[in-house]
């Protein structure tokens, strides 16, 4: 990479979704992204309404016995600002500190520092996250590595914590390499007496050591791979495929379904290929099969820029395209 090359205007994905922090507790960082309120359970019930005669309704409320609603109460009120989940009877709630506390133990030896947190989904999820000292170069391209720890208080997932490891000069993500490696990721139920302890903070670190070491490896393969412009034209059609009577028929001849297939499949080839050929991103790694793949994650996480993007990233959702681009040059 050349020392002169002005950096891309990509931003990372959490800086987008949530706010940068400069905090060393799990309870200061929640104050700093505004996500420092509290979180308790409610009964439910039914309400139903009938009319009766011509202006007159009758009114019936029924317990809910089996569900419980998740309100959510911001700093320095004693009234509920929403309720931002349903859950069942045995669901154990955690406040935002307090689950990510168990963490200050790393930040507090030195193995990691906060960087962001925040929140989606009315503060259904939240999230924090570290960054971990250690750094790898891919042609002398920095990437760094990151802890990701999500929880929801919808019901909707369980603690996650994950490693993630992101290509600075771009903000490319990567989450994960391979389809299916779910030992690469930690989860914590929510129920009674749920605690992260010390060992399971140990064997997160790990975790994320081996993703490094995993992703630095595969990175240097297939940066060996060179590639001609044919090759990485034909790579995106099949990233981004079309049916043959879709792509070869005559315009007119398609339903509006299969126009509309037809305008996203070439739109986001284009991009790719443009990203591919003229980003700055690539002046260090075009003509190899590890370009093709970073063009396709740049294209995935910054295409619009949008804070809606963004959580689709920072949350997996647009992993599987970044991991079908991937599997299509290892297979």
């Amino acid at each position: 990479m050349t020392t002169s090359a002005v950096a891309p205007k990509n931003v990372s994905a959490f800086t987008r979704s949530g706010i940068a922090v400069t905090a060393t507790s799990a309870m200061d960082v929640a104050k700093q992204a505004g996500i420092d309120w509290t979180v308790s359970l409610t009964d439910l019930q039914a309400t139903y309404t009938r009319p009766i005669g011509n202006n007159d309704t009758f009114t019936h409320r029924i317990p809910v016995t089996n569900k419980q609603a998740v309100i959510k109460t911001m700093p320095g009120s004693d009234v509920p600002d929403s309720v931002i989940g349903v859950v069942g009877k045995r669901y154990q709630p955690f406040q935002n500190a307090e689950i990510f506390s168990s963490l200050d133990s790393i930040v507090d030896t030195g193995e990691a520092r906060y960087s962001a947190a925040g929140e989606y989904d009315n503060g259904g999820k939240v999230w924090m996250l570290l960054q971990l000292p250690d750094t790898m170069e891919i042609q002398g391209d920095p990437h760094a590595a990151f802890i990701f720890a999500k929880t929801s208080h919808d019901g909707s997932s369980s603690v996650i914590i994950r490693p993630v490891i992101e290509r600075l000069f771009c903000a490319n993500q990567i989450n994960k390499i391979y389809r299916g490696k779910n030992k690469l990721t930690y989860t914590l139920r929510h129920t009674t007496n749920a605690v992260l302890d010390l060992n399971e903070i140990k064997t997160i670190m790990q975790l994320t050591h081996t993703s490094m070491q995993e992703y630095t490896s595969l990175a240097n393969v297939l940066m060996d791979r060179k590639v001609e412009r044919i090759n990485a034209v034909n790579y995106f059609k099949r990233v981004f495929p079309l049916l043959s009577k879709v792509e070869e028929a005559p315009i007119d001849l398609l339903s509006v379904g299969e126009k509309r297939a037809r305008t996203r499949a070439l739109t986001a080839r284009a991009a790719a290929l443009n990203i591919y050929e003229h980003s700055q991103t690539q002046e260090n790694i075009r003509g190899s099969q590890f370009g093709l793949w970073q063009a396709v994650v740049e294209y995935a996480d910054h295409n619009g820029n949008s804070t809606k993007n963004a959580i689709a990233t920072i949350t997996e959702r647009n992993d599987n395209i970044k991991l079908r681009a991937l599997e299509l040059l290892t297979k």
